[in-house]
C-alpha cells in the first residue's frame, strides 16, 4: 500500500446546509507540497435498487439542471447530516418520498465514491425487494421527476442508449448487477 498524502492545513471557503467547500494544503509522500487542493464535503448519499413484488425495477426520470436534461436514476438522495441519519434510514426515506413505494426487505450492497478527486462523500447502495406502493410522492419543493417501472433486462439497454448517462447509475448498477440479472 502506497503512503497517503498528509493534510497540513485546511480552510473553509464556503458553507451551506447542504455542503461545504474547503481548500487544503497537502504534503505528498515524496515531500512535494500541494498548495491548494479544493475539496467539497457533502453528506453521504444513498441510492436504492428497488424491485417491485412482480420483479419490475423502480427508477426515476429526473431533470438535472447542470446536466441540461433528463436523467434515468435510481431513487436516492442525501443523508440528513442535521439528524445524523444512517444510510439505511435515508434509503428508506428516499424510496418512499421519490416513488411512493416501501419495502420490508433490504440488503446493503456496498458503496462507491461519486468523485474522489473533488468530493469527500460516499454513495451507499441498497437493494429493496418486494416493493409495494404505500402512498403518493413526497418530493422536495423543486424536485422534477417521473417514476418508471422497467423490466430489469431492458434497463441496461435503456440506460446506455440514452444521450444523458449518469455515471452514478453505472457505479450503482455495477454493485447491483448480480441481483438484477437473475
Amino acid at each position: 500500500m502506497k503512503p497517503h498524502w498528509r493534510k497540513l492545513e485546511s480552510q473553509e471557503v464556503y458553507s451551506t446546509r447542504y455542503f461545504r467547500m474547503r481548500v487544503d494544503r497537502c504534503k505528498l509522500p515524496d515531500g512535494r507540497i500541494m498548495p491548494k487542493y479544493f475539496v467539497v464535503d457533502f453528506p453521504d448519499w444513498v441510492q436504492v435498487v428497488a424491485l417491485t413484488a412482480d420483479g419490475k425495477l423502480l427508477v426515476v426520470q429526473q431533470y438535472r439542471y447542470p446536466g441540461e436534461g433528463w436523467f434515468l436514476e435510481f431513487p436516492g438522495g442525501s443523508t440528513d447530516p442535521n439528524r445524523r441519519e444512517k444510510p439505511l434510514a435515508a434509503a428508506k426515506r428516499e424510496l418512499r418520498e421519490e416513488t411512493g413505494y416501501a419495502s420490508k426487505k433490504w440488503k446493503y450492497l456496498g458503496y462507491h465514491h461519486p468523485n474522489p478527486a473533488l468530493l469527500s462523500n460516499r454513495c451507499h447502495v441498497f437493494l429493496a425487494v418486494g416493493c409495494a406502493k404505500v402512498g403518493d410522492l413526497e418530493l422536495d419543493p423543486f424536485e422534477d421527476l417521473e417514476v418508471l417501472e422497467v423490466e430489469p433486462r431492458h434497463f441496461v439497454r435503456r440506460l446506455t442508449r440514452s444521450k444523458k448517462i449518469h455515471s452514478l447509475m453505472l457505479a450503482t448498477y455495477a454493485l447491483a448487477r448480480r441481483h438484477l440479472e437473475k
